[in-house]
């Protein structure tokens, strides 16, 4: 799709357009671990899915860039600029980091799924020396409506993790999302918030 026939998606005035990326793969995700706020590089494969995803969005104009500041996603962020060296200087923050996994980190996945649905479903139950879903969720939703606030009808780039995309999806979009997101490798997100709270997503 052409994307810039899309914006706005809404009254420029009332919303901010948000195209939303995922780090490439890892070396931890190919091995099925918990990364969390812990980090493995990326693979071949990752940074060669990273510059499919910086061909969808080049040509695009950039009010800001909001980067979490965990290496996958900063290192994600540098073959994108490669890309597109006239992106704005980035702002690397810590409210776009993957969900803090406590002790859980580094541990195998598969193992630990029942843990995680557990956690899921109480979401005031920290992760043992990490944190809460429901912290998480409240990061989550405090970084969007900055946006909101900062750069009405403007257009914003982030590079983050599978967490905060999937919460951004379920918080924001309406009606609320309760179907299992799926990002695809290749995926990036338009998402168009509006100043009631309500959002649109798809798929580029």
């Amino acid at each position: 799709m052409d994307i810039e026939s899309s914006k706005k998606c809404f009254d420029p005035n009332e919303t901010v357009e948000v195209v939303l990326l995922r780090h490439g793969e890892t070396e931890g995700n190919v091995k099925g671990i918990v990364q969390g706020q812990w980090d493995t590089p990326l693979t071949a494969k990752g940074i060669e899915s990273t510059l499919r995803k910086a061909e969808k969005i080049q040509g695009l104009e950039f009010d800001a860039v909001f980067c979490s500041d965990l290496r996958r996603t900063v290192e994600t962020l540098k073959r994108i600029q490669e890309k597109m060296p006239g992106l704005p200087e980035p702002i690397y923050t810590m409210e776009l980091r993957e969900i803090d996994f406590g002790d859980l980190t580094g541990r195998p996945k598969k193992e630990l799924m029942p843990t995680i649905l557990k956690h899921k479903s109480a979401p005031d139950l920290p992760y043992p020396n990490g944190e809460s879903g429901g912290g998480f969720t409240a990061r989550v939703k405090s970084f969007f409506a900055a946006l909101k606030d900062r750069f009405p009808g403007g257009r914003i780039l982030a590079i983050t993790h599978y967490g905060v995309m999937e919460t951004a999806a379920k918080q924001f979009e309406s009606p609320p999302s309760y179907d299992n997101i799926q990002i695809g490798a290749d995926d990036v997100w338009l998402m168009c918030l509006a100043k009631d709270g309500s959002a649109t997503r798809e798929v580029l």
